[in-house]
């Protein structure tokens, strides 16, 4: 099957309902914007810099699929204010929705949210979507960080949790503690054992979100999609057993397109931690999961295991660790898209009466 018929099974929904378009900006394009609006600031930019090319590659490639792995919906006001929204393919039917940048238009940044909610609403092809940001953000923390009181536990999840870089030598040169439990790597058939971690670790939404409550594990179909435009979307899973046999902890290690997100996120390595265990079998149990879960990241352009956790990490960062930000990650299942969508609108009617902070992009 081509990319080109894949991509049309994706209609374009309503966008243009709401004055936006769908990929109408190429990449090169949409960078110059980020960098103009300083989104893209200096310092950012400068990291990314022995990256750039791929990463500009790597969104190119995404854009040959249509809104099949990664779209970009850009709303353009006439007197030259704009604003722009993306979102790409997690997992099998979960999204990450980033990058919400307006310049010179409130109503502009309203656009792109409502539309992106109303198709995903009219397309029923999701079951979450999910949003990174940083706890500094006021209006991302605003406008995700308070959707448990909207949306309801039961459809939503607002977590926060630190994410560090840990260099692959150091990763490599960590010596697990054999207490700590047996490590192996699952297979991509379900586990329910995991799926249970997850739901004591995260709670039920995550375990749906991310997948984990079903087969396919590995993300092979995801990756089957991915594979059309030349790039790839997997996830290996290395799970910590104790003496019993039970699942005590586990590393989701994602791998995706550099620079999906400008803070690597489709590449995170997520540490999961049953409650229960004190800090010293918290830190056996990370360790003993880095040093396997390392090896998902031998090809990894930035030589490092990019660790997303709610643990701390201290032993980490004293040997090298590179702390980059705490992060908030907010969750919401496809129930929930009514009521994130009236959560965001009536957000912007706020703000449109001049009421409140001006909407920052995040991460």
């Amino acid at each position: 099957m081509t990319v080109a018929a894949v991509a049309d099974r994706v209609a374009s929904g309503t966008w243009s309902d709401f004055g936006c378009e769908v990929n109408a900006l190429p990449p090169a394009e949409l960078f110059d914007r980020y960098e103009r609006s300083r989104f893209l600031y200096p310092a950012k930019r400068a990291r990314l810099a022995p990256y750039w090319p791929l990463i500009l590659e790597n969104w190119q490639r995404a854009r040959r699929a249509g809104e099949l792995l990664h779209w970009v919906a850009s709303h353009e006001e006439p007197g030259g204010g704009w604003a722009s929204l993306t979102s790409w393919r997690s997992t099998h039917a979960g999204w990450q929705t980033q990058h919400l940048v307006s310049s010179g238009t409130l109503a502009g940044g309203r656009a792109v949210m409502l539309a992106a909610q109303a198709v995903r609403m009219a397309e029923r092809q999701d079951v979450a979507a999910q949003n990174w940001f940083s706890p500094s953000n006021r209006f991302a923390a605003l406008a995700f960080g308070t959707i448990g009181r909207s949306l309801g536990p039961e459809h939503s999840l607002v977590a926060p949790g630190d994410y560090v870089m840990v260099p692959l030598a150091l990763a490599r040169a960590l010596r697990p503690d054999g207490s700590a439990g047996s490590v192996a790597e699952l297979d991509g058939g379900a586990c329910p054992e995991l799926a249970e971690l997850a739901r004591r670790c995260r709670g039920a939404v995550y375990t749906r979100a991310e997948g984990l409550d079903r087969d396919d594990l590995c993300l092979a179909d995801v990756d089957r999609l991915y594979r059309l435009v030349g790039l790839r979307r997997h996830r290996r899973i290395w799970v910590l057993y104790d003496t019993s046999g039970a699942v005590r902890a586990a590393a989701l290690a994602y791998r995706g397109p550099l620079g999906f997100n400008f803070s690597f996120l489709e590449n995170r390595c997520d540490v999961l931690i049953a409650p229960g265990l004190d800090a010293t079998e918290t830190r056996r149990a990370t360790d003993a999961l880095l040093a396997a879960a390392c090896h998902a990241y031998a090809d990894f352009e930035p030589a490092a295991v990019p660790l997303t956790t709610a643990t701390p990490v201290d032993h980490l960062i004293l040997a090298g660790a590179e702390p980059v930000r705490p992060y908030t990650r907010a969750l919401w299942l496809a129930e929930a898209y009514p009521d994130l969508y009236r959560h965001i609108d009536e957000l912007y009617a706020q703000r449109l009466r001049g009421r409140g902070v001006y909407p920052r992009s995040n991460a």
